[in-house]
């Protein structure tokens, strides 16, 4: 039993015995991980808007999502741990690459600020609409449905701020032609 694959064999083993013991006090839910990291990638790019927009229209938005994104995972909280569910803390490995980008972000922030808000709530009202729809769970189930329409509203508000920010199809002419001379 002194050889190294023998000990790495082993201690693979305890770890996978004291994992498995702790997945039985608290599980995993897939719609409570993406909801859950997808309000924490809203409410940490919200920050970085409030620091970084120059519209006035972007940072009332953001206000918005902030303070929408904190009681929806508040709330998913609640639920998930009446449900004995673990809640992510962290975005996912997407939502940091995106939370890295948008704080290098300068040229065009509030553009691309709202088309990843307009990506991330299209992706939110899926999810809940999917999770009303064929929960097995009564109380996510009911959560979700609950949810939906303050999630509808805020898509509706991203899209409209997005398509104002949108460049006019003249406006990306000139940006084309000044990059060319700049060559």
């Amino acid at each position: 039993m002194n050889s190294l694959p023998k000990r790495c064999l082993l201690a693979l083993c305890l770890s996978i015995q004291s994992v498995s013991s702790i997945s039985y006090a608290v599980t995993l839910d897939a719609f409570v991980e993406e909801a859950a990291q997808h309000c924490i990638f809203q409410n940490e790019s919200a920050k970085i808007a409030l620091g970084k927009s120059q519209q006035v229209d972007v940072k009332a938005f953001a206000n918005q999502a902030l303070s929408q994104s904190a009681t929806l995972y508040s709330r998913l909280e609640a639920v998930a741990k009446q449900e004995r569910m673990a809640v992510p803390t962290e975005p996912s490995l997407v939502g940091k690459a995106k939370r890295i980008h948008l704080q290098s972000e300068d040229a065009a922030f509030d553009r691309h600020y709202m088309d990843d808000q307009v990506q991330i709530l299209k992706k939110h009202v899926f999810l809940f609409k999917k999770e009303a729809m064929s929960s097995q769970n009564p109380q996510l189930k009911t959560f979700a449905e609950g949810a939906l329409p303050d999630l509808l509203k805020q898509q509706e508000s991203a899209q409209r701020l997005q398509a104002k920010l949108k460049p006019s199809a003249g406006a990306l002419d000139r940006l084309d032609n000044e990059q060319l001379h700049k060559r």
